[in-house]
């Protein structure tokens, strides 16, 4: 295939693919190592990781690595058809996920993805951690599957990530309206003790607490939540039901 061929067919291809295509999917397209390489050397494909290259406008895009990593746990099959719980699937994951919500501020050395069943990789900037995950403990964004932000803060609990880091991401998940606090306290409650809080049936609760409080963010109160009710209603009125509103408040002082 010629060189102007093979890159209109992986272009089109890609373009489903944020821009990104692997050499096993190259090869069942018909386009040869060869000509990916010569495509490459002439700059217009980019080699972004082992196996897998990028149309050179995806070379900006958010989450490059995170993405390049998850094509290569199944190299010859499309993103789209791909399901992230099957056997060859896998999650983003812990210190991954919370770059790809954009929640606080750690940084992953390596790309974390969670997988079913034991992989290895010979890619140094991947680390695959063999764990097992639910439908519900899933979310796609952008196509990408990524651990909620629930159950990434207990994968970052479950690790004894710091306090103040778990609390910094937690703080902006409430800040977002991102978690239930209510929810997510009985899913963080196992993890209470290796926090240095210790029983209760109120211990998750406790918990997240204790996070939020490493960050300065501390739960609102019941007059907060009423006023910011007050307000968000207020929102939602027009300019004539809020005038009303005004008239019948010039009224009864009035009288």
């Amino acid at each position: 295939m010629r060189q102007g061929a093979a890159l209109r067919v992986l272009g089109e291809y890609a373009a489903d693919q944020w821009g990104l295509v692997t050499a096993a999917q190259a090869k069942r397209l018909g386009v040869d190592s060869v000509t990916v390489s010569r495509l490459a050397e002439a700059g217009l494909l980019a080699h972004v990781a082992r196996g897998v290259y990028a149309m050179p406008a995806a070379m900006a895009s958010a989450h490059l690595d995170e993405r390049a990593a998850w094509l290569r746990l199944a190299p010859d099959r499309p993103g789209w058809e791909r399901e992230p719980l099957d056997k060859d699937g896998g999650v983003i994951s812990h210190r991954s996920a919370t770059a790809v919500h954009d929640l606080g501020d750690l940084v992953a050395e390596s790309v974390e993805i969670t997988v079913p069943r034991r992989r290895t990789t010979r890619d140094p900037g991947v680390w695959l951690r063999t764990g097992r995950l639910t439908k519900a403990d899933v979310t796609r964004i952008d196509g990408l599957p990524v651990t909620t932000v629930d159950r990434t803060i207990v994968d970052l609990l479950a690790d004894r990530t710091d306090g103040g880091h778990v609390g910094e991401v937690l703080a902006e998940a409430h800040r977002h309206n991102l978690v239930d606090l209510n929810k997510l306290a009985r899913k963080v409650a196992p993890h209470a003790v290796a926090y240095g809080i210790h029983g209760g049936p109120d211990r998750g609760a406790k918990l997240i607490s204790h996070l939020l409080d490493h960050v300065g963010h501390g739960l609102p109160s019941d007059h907060d939540r009423q006023v910011s009710a007050v307000a968000r209603q207020l929102a939602a009125l027009d300019s004539a039901q809020l005038q009303r509103i005004s008239e019948l408040l010039r009224v009864a002082d009035a009288g």
